[in-house]
């Protein structure tokens, strides 16, 4: 059975998650915030097939805690952690398998403070599923019928948010062409509503929130030649693709060619770098490109472990407003202390208009550097390997954060750290030459 970590919990249906463990999950909940003084949970979910039974499970082991559900319907991750904050509810449950493919489904918890349960709230979860009397777990379903939602004020919210943080008359100005793909999820609705309010002429793809995801779910450039094929037919200026819990964002140029993830967060942290410096906050696998922009600045950059909640909580520390990882996940404080591909959206938009240029233009720009990510399967001694790496690589400097980094004077870096789901290691690094990451790339396939 997986396990429940700060990024929630995920697993195949009808294997690893059905409605019992929903239940469970969500009385175990419903008893942390409880103890905190919560009394109302909002509830939302992406558009995942399974979604409406994992709600009325929820919904009912919210009930027999004495606690009330609102139902926030299909909606984003990062209007959920918004809303959660906004709208000061006792905590928020979202009913989401983000990125992985449709047969998975998963709940992410949400505090009071509108952030993603603490790594504390986590064991407490879990300590309270396990302690469940058997009366407790009685779960008996009776509602068939999928509660009806209109969510257009809790979209409202979050647009409004958005709106006051960027130059929406700028944006406006250039009458920018748009093409987007939200994967017939949780994204569709409220992004184009976004985008019209910007003054851009919006063409959609896989727009239905019907949960039939017309590709493999992840945002990658291998999964989204039907956005690459949309933005030539339509003679677009910039392309955008979410997944389906819209809080990662992937960019196509006006050529219609799908850019490397990492741009989209690079491109965000010039925008708002341009306009108010700031320290910067990556994790430690994410691009030097915005390191380098930030060097520009003079401004500083701190690395976290990989993890959304490690990110926005160095964010909120250093008191950053922009920060976030390279899989396309944008973190704008102003806006949101989440990943937030509706904040990412309008920091680009803001971006060209600013700078006058397309987006291949602004991309030419940018620190160039030749990116490789791979993973192995690996059961081994991690600290064995590790001493072998750093016994490799003695004229690199070592971190240990998260996992083992090196970094060369040269500008060179490679990531090494064992997967949280998967029995395998990941490696991820680059460099100024591709023969340069490469070398690299083979020397550490060479010790594992």
């Amino acid at each position: 059975m997986p396990k429940l970590n700060v990024s929630g919990y995920r697993g195949i249906w009808g294997k690893d998650l059905d409605e019992k463990i929903a239940f469970d999950f969500g009385r175990a909940f419903a008893k942390m915030i409880k103890e905190q003084g919560g009394h109302k949970i909002l509830i939302g979910r992406d558009a995942r097939k399974t979604g409406p039974q994992i709600f009325k499970a929820i919904k009912l082991a919210l009930k027999k805690e004495g606690l009330e559900g609102e139902y926030a319907g299909i909606i984003p991750t990062p209007s959920m952690l918004l809303l959660a904050r906004k709208l000061s509810f006792g905590g928020g449950i979202m009913i989401t398998a983000s990125h992985n493919p449709r047969e998975y489904n998963g709940l992410k918890f949400i505090n009071k403070n509108g952030l993603f349960a603490t790594q504390k709230e986590i064991e407490k979860i879990e300590e309270n599923r396990k302690n469940l009397i058997e009366d407790e777990k009685n779960f008996s379903q009776k509602e068939n019928e999928e509660e009806v939602c209109d969510n257009s004020s809790y979209q409202k919210i979050h647009i409004k948010e958005v709106l006051k943080n960027i130059d929406v008359n700028l944006i406006k100005s250039k009458k920018f062409k748009v093409t987007h793909d939200p994967i017939n999820s949780a994204g569709s609705t409220i992004t184009k509503k976004l985008l019209e309010e910007l003054g851009c002429e919006v063409s959609q793809i896989n727009e239905e929130q019907n949960g039939e995801f017309a590709h493999e779910p992840e945002p990658l450039a291998k999964n989204l030649k039907q956005l690459a094929e949309a933005v030539s037919k339509n003679n677009s200026d910039i392309g955008f693709a979410q997944d389906p819990d819209a809080d990662r964002l992937v960019l196509a140029n006006e050529k219609g060619e799908i850019l490397n993830e990492e741009y989209t967060l690079a491109l965000a942290v010039k925008s708002v770098l341009s306009k108010n410096p700031s320290d910067v906050i990556l994790n430690m696998s994410t691009s030097k490109m915005c390191e380098d922009l930030a060097n520009n600045y003079n401004k500083k950059v701190f690395r976290t472990k990989v993890g959304e909640p490690n990110v926005v909580e160095k964010m909120i520390e250093r008191g950053a407003l922009i920060g976030g990882e390279g899989n396309g996940g944008v973190i704008y404080s102003k806006i949101n202390t989440a990943r937030d591909s509706l904040a990412g959206i309008a920091l680009v938009l803001e971006l060209m208009a600013r700078e006058k240029k397309n987006i291949s233009e602004i991309i030419e720009s940018l620190p160039k550097y030749f990116m490789k990510k791979d993973k192995i399967t690996f059961s081994g001694d991690l600290t064995l390997l590790y001493e072998k790496l750093k016994a490799k690589f003695k004229e690199a400097s070592t971190n240990t954060l998260d996992g083992l980094r090196f970094d060369w004077p040269d500008s060179s870096w490679v990531h090494i750290r064992p997967s949280n789901t998967e029995p395998v290691i990941r490696i991820i690094g680059e460099a100024k030459e591709e023969n340069r990451i490469n070398t690299i790339f083979n020397q550490v396939r060479l010790i594992l």
